[in-house]
């Protein structure tokens, strides 16, 4: 028994304490943290110290809204639901048909609009743009906020600098052009209607396996749809 002892004990001393990863599908090594704001937003304190019997935490930070990542080798249709900040214009995408279209191979950029922006914007007729009676206003503008191709910070850039207007046209799915150009002061991307609106970017040209994925912080209206 003695040998049979020695040979385990010395099979058990060359065994690695290097820490065994128990994964065996490799994750992406591509990914971005999506930002959320929505939460510190729309914070109300509730009770005071006082009324607070249980001190149970009441305040943004106890209650703050965690940053989800996005992995590069996912589809849109992957990435967006996962972002807080996504969820209004998600919810659009599905009610108005268009998410189906973001689970294709595309490629496809979309220029997402963050929960505030769609939350707040009144129609012409004062109701809310959620609204069951303002469904094809919807689809019209969450069409007008995805681009046909793929398009990252560098090709956006590279287009519009060799563009005679300084600016580049992009076709989007309400079949009309969404244009980009660089701002001169701080470098940075615009977003215009051709009609007077403009929008700078958020999150900028996040990879995706069907895409690129970009935050606005204004809301465009397609072209020849009028506020009044």
């Amino acid at each position: 028994m003695a040998p049979a002892f020695l040979a385990l004990t010395a099979l058990a001393g060359c065994q690695s304490q290097a820490r065994q990863d128990p994964y065996v599908t490799p994750t992406s090594t591509c990914s971005y943290m999506l930002p959320t704001v929505s939460g510190a937003r729309t914070y109300a304190p509730g009770k005071t110290a006082a009324e607070n019997q249980k001190g149970i935490p009441d305040s943004a930070l106890a209650y703050a809204d965690p940053e989800s990542p996005a992995f590069c080798d996912r589809p849109l249709s992957d990435t967006l639901p996962t972002a807080i900040e996504m969820a209004d214009y998600v919810h659009g995408l599905n009610t108005t048909g268009l998410f189906a279209t973001l689970q294709q191979s595309g490629p496809y950029t979309v220029f997402g609009i963050p929960n505030t922006v769609l939350e707040t914007y009144q129609t012409p007729a004062g109701s809310k743009l959620t609204a069951p009676e303002n469904a094809t206003l919807l689809r019209d503008i969450l069409a007008y906020s995805i681009v046909k191709g793929e398009w990252s910070v560098d090709q956006l850039r590279v287009a519009a600098q060799a563009s005679p207007t300084h600016s580049v046209g992009l076709p989007t799915l309400s079949g009309r052009i969404l244009s980009a150009w660089i701002d001169q002061p701080t470098g940075q991307i615009i977003l215009g209607n051709g009609a007077g609106m403009t929008s700078r970017l958020w999150v900028t040209g996040i990879p995706q396996s069907n895409g690129r994925l970009y935050f606005t912080q204004s809301l465009l209206l397609p072209p020849r749809t009028i506020r009044l």
